[in-house]
């Protein structure tokens, strides 16, 4: 009796999971798997709001300095890449990027009307709707349009907005290593027995759906034994977030968008000990992950793209930090990104109530990688057309 409990406890959520989305699990059945590409893109989200001015130094700027007498980076310090712009030093690990022509930086990124509450503004990013009536995520329309509920995935614990819609949420992957279908001990027969059972309409879409995220399960298990890591990662969470996504590549189950996080860049207080210690964290995974898909030879087919909720204030705080902000940096890595600066240094003499202005919409950038990387319909996901840097090569 108590399996039998479980068996309808099991049949019940999978329905309930997929009510009223007929149509997407019947392009996902055919699909999933097949999702019309190779590439991936990977997102890295800095929570908090990293500041820009100090990770992209306008060194050659005074007003800069004037502005930050105690948690500016020294002209001696910068990673000098233009004659007026220079990564912080604990980027140094993706210098050879930057040498490589695979590095580019998106200058003054932010939206309008900027909004300085975290949990507003990264739900604008999340969604790409500045007016909040949105309530979609970027990367679930992604999955909407290519049809397969498996394209992408988070790795981490809980499921960002971005990778979620009113009707389903991508998957969260806590540990890649127990990425696998548990079902209660002895309902497995039962299970496979009502997968196998022939069924019409919208029952059928469910039951080839979930063979499909089984089979999924199994190819990434196979693709984990198999995997050896060609690079040397460091002993940090993101790190190892970054090793599990190389493995899911590696294991070849279609993922077209990955998407992990760094958090801790509300740097209020003491900013410089705590935002150079997580930009060192962050170069230090990307430079690992990048050297590990070069030796998989995957590293043609994944390029990252970077963000953050918002920047911080020009001046500097009595705290040693910097407050919330608007218009800050982006991001991108790899062998398809067209490298260099994106965009014109801020200007520091005219700001909006002590903030940088923003000069491009952060839907330009998701656009770029869209349309030019994924080959997606990005005014369809976005809402719009939106003109971007042209970072992609």
């Amino acid at each position: 009796m108590t399996n039998r409990r479980d068996f309808l406890k099991l049949s019940a959520l999978a329905l309930a999971a997929t009510t009223g989305m007929p149509g997407f699990l019947a392009r996902a059945a055919t699909q999933a798997g097949h999702s019309g590409g190779d590439r991936t893109l990977v997102v890295v989200q800095l929570t908090g709001g990293n500041d820009g001015l100090n990770t992209l130094v306008p060194y050659s700027n005074g007003a800069y300095y004037a502005a930050r007498p105690n948690i500016a980076i020294a002209k001696k310090d910068v990673l000098t890449l233009t004659d007026d712009l220079g990564m912080h030093p604990a980027l140094r690990p993706l210098a050879a990027l930057w040498d490589a022509g695979q590095l580019a930086w998106m200058e003054n990124v932010g939206y309008p009307n900027p909004n300085r509450s975290h949990f507003a503004s990264m739900a604008i990013w999340h969604t790409a709707d500045p007016a909040q009536a949105q309530a979609d995520g970027w990367i679930g329309r992604v999955a909407r349009e290519i049809g397969d509920p498996f394209c992408a995935s988070n790795i981490g614990a809980t499921t960002p907005q971005a990778l979620t819609t009113r009707d389903f949420s991508l998957p969260s992957i806590a540990s890649v290593d127990s990425f696998q279908v548990k079902l209660p001990g002895g309902l497995e027969r039962a299970f496979g027995a009502m997968l196998d059972a022939p069924r019409q309409g919208e029952a059928a879409f469910v039951a080839q759906a979930t063979r499909q995220m089984m089979t999924n399960t199994v190819r990434v298990q196979a693709g984990v034994k198999k995997y050896r890591s060609g690079a040397t990662y460091p002993d940090t969470r993101f790190a190892g977030q970054l090793r599990d996504v190389a493995r899911l590549i590696a294991a070849g189950v279609g993922q077209r968008v990955l998407y992990v996080s760094l958090g801790g860049f509300d740097t209020h207080a003491g900013q410089r000990g705590e935002q150079d210690d997580l930009l060192s964290q962050l170069a230090g995974g990307l430079s690992a992950f990048h050297a590990d898909l070069k030796v998989q030879g995957l590293a043609g087919k994944v390029v990252v793209m970077g963000f953050s909720e918002f920047g911080r204030r020009v001046a500097e705080n009595d705290s040693a930090g910097t407050d919330h902000g608007q218009g800050s940096v982006m991001f991108a890595l790899g062998q398809g990104v067209r490298g260099g600066i994106h965009g014109s240094s801020p200007d520091l003499e005219d700001l909006d109530q002590g903030d940088i202005k923003y000069r491009q919409d952060f839907r330009g950038v998701y656009a770029g990688a869209l349309r030019d990387w994924l080959g997606l319909d990005a005014r369809g996901i976005l809402g719009g057309d939106f003109a971007g840097p042209g970072w992609v090569a």
